[in-house]
């Protein structure tokens, strides 16, 4: 089977909503998680796991565990592009690694 990408996955550009800055002018940490899962429904659907697997599957997916490492604060005028790379997966289990970057400069603001 031909590739469809090549390794990470690297996400559309996102934008930041004016509602998920707290008061201090920052991303609120439960936005990122938003941020990761937008680019992992992303990716499934590029390889044939979005809805229509889901529904024609009866089947589906979800998250058993989740590390975010905060490294640098993001605000409303950042974009983000996020890659996710697998690292492993079984049968029953996909093991991924994502990386949240700025899309312009390119740093790294949580993984």
């Amino acid at each position: 089977m031909p590739a469809l990408f090549f390794a990470p996955f690297v996400s559309s550009t996102m934008r930041i909503e004016p509602q998920w800055i707290d008061y201090n002018g920052h991303l609120n940490m439960a936005y990122y998680h938003v941020l990761f899962d937008r680019a992992v429904e992303e990716a499934f659907a590029l390889v044939g796991l979005g809805s229509s697997y889901v529904m024609e599957r009866n089947a589906s997916f979800f998250a058993a565990e989740c590390h975010i490492l905060y490294k640098r604060e993001l605000r409303l005028e950042n974009r983000v592009r996020i890659t996710l790379q697998l690292i492993d997966h079984d049968e029953k289990r996909l093991h991924f690694i994502m990386l949240m970057r700025d899309a312009t400069e390119g740093w790294i603001a949580a993984s």
